[in-house]
């Protein structure tokens, strides 16, 4: 078990400003379940100071830059041999996409095998706090699915819009996902549903949940209640996290019977998913409680499914919108969104526990360090060089590329 070394003027800074238990990372084998953290754990006190938010300018004054140069002086590669290590940080390409493409709120990212980045927006529409009752139904249903297209695919190069479509299908998107064959895997949050488009086809070949129709409770393995979520592994079962108003991970086999579920009550909405299919480990991004569970995913024994592994989080580790998995690397990446004053930022993970790493979370990075605005998305490109990150608000697509260290 490996921790952050922090300097104490830092955690002095930090802890100047709010009362914060210590967090850590843990890894549990074996258990039942990795279970809620305490209620009185620091989302409180960041929740509570909403209101009272400080603007980037006096953040950088008091802590952050500080905390830069904290993460810069970690040690996190071994001192013998020659190879190249990645350090876990990336830097922003500048001028990508060279044009807007103008979406609309950018929920999901997915590359596909010849590098070009396919997008899943909301385009005209907006998720609204009355936009679903206390029931979890949404009311907005007579205005109709989405008029305009809400999927674009993006040239890896330039960022140019080589095609679109998805229009008049979805209501209100959210989870994207590609898998080994060329398949779409989308989630719609309003119709409570998950569907499958095979390459090429603009209606879809395998349709899960009930339209309109939230499920009430994690044992009903008929409905959704906002999935939010989906993996695909090589053979073709898939995981959806579910969701906004339940708490569970579900496993279908491809054709999309249900075969069983975990993670039930571990999460305050598991917002992403990240499949190591070479670790035989699924991880969740655990949003409102600020933690990566994973687990084991049950390829290679399906008896384990399920089984708590590692878990993931730091003391400056906000709400975890996104995470997504590069297996050239052995690392997992993830951004956080709006958390109190905590800067919205980009992490890296060591998930193969590789030896010349010596902390868990060996990078924190951002568009020139300022930090972004409202990261909802993550994606890998192919081959582990490129990384993408979408944002809601503004609409924001960053390509970022990979910091590499001579050792």
């Amino acid at each position: 078990m490996r921790r952050m070394a922090f300097s104490k003027s830092a955690v002095v800074a930090f802890l100047c400003l709010f009362v914060v238990p210590t967090k850590q990372h843990v890894v549990r084998d074996g258990q039942a379940g990795f279970g809620r953290p305490n209620p009185a754990n620091f989302r409180d006190t960041l929740n509570n100071n909403n209101n009272n938010k400080m603007d980037l300018d006096d953040w950088n004054e008091i802590f952050a830059e500080e905390y830069r140069q904290m993460v810069d002086q970690q040690e996190n590669q071994d001192d013998d041999g020659d190879e190249d290590v990645f350090s876990g940080k990336l830097s922003v390409v500048d001028d990508w996409p060279l044009d807007d493409p103008k979406t609309g709120e950018v929920v999901g990212l997915a590359a596909d095998r010849i590098g070009n980045l396919h997008v899943f927006h909301r385009a005209d529409r907006k998720w609204k706090p009355d936009s679903f009752d206390e029931n979890d139904s949404y009311v907005h249903q007579s205005s109709g699915p989405i008029a305009l297209p809400t999927l674009f695919t993006l040239n890896a190069t330039n960022g140019a819009v080589i095609e679109k479509w998805g229009e008049n299908l979805f209501y209100l998107p959210h989870g994207l996902h590609l898998d080994s064959e060329g398949n779409f895997w989308m989630t719609d949050v309003a119709m409570h549903q998950v569907f499958k488009f095979e390459p090429g086809k603009r209606q879809p070949s395998l349709t899960l949940g009930k339209a309109f129709e939230p499920g009430r409770s994690n044992g009903d393995v008929e409905r959704f209640c906002q999935p939010t979520d989906i993996a695909v592994t090589s053979s073709g079962d898939f995981y959806v996290a579910d969701g906004y108003c339940l708490s569970r991970v579900l496993k279908f086999d491809r054709n999309g019977n249900h075969l069983s579920s975990f993670g039930v009550e571990d999460f305050q909405i598991p917002h992403s998913l990240a499949l190591a299919e070479d670790l035989d480990v699924l991880c969740v991004a655990d949003r409102e409680n600020m933690r990566v569970l994973c687990y084991n995913a049950g390829i290679r024994d399906p008896s384990k499914l399920g089984e708590p592994e590692r878990e993931y989080t730091d003391e400056i580790m906000g709400r975890i919108y996104a995470i997504a998995y590069s297996q050239s690397d052995g690392v997992l990446y993830g951004v956080t969104g709006p958390t109190g004053i905590l800067i919205p930022q980009g992490f890296t993970i060591d998930l193969k526990d590789d030896a010349h790493y010596k902390t868990d979370i060996i990078a924190y990075w951002s568009p020139d360090d300022k930090g972004f605005d409202d990261p909802h998305a993550l994606a890998v490109g192919s081959g582990g060089e490129a990384i993408y990150v979408g944002e809601i608000n503004p609409e924001n697509i960053w390509k970022f590329e990979k910091e590499e260290e001579d050792q």
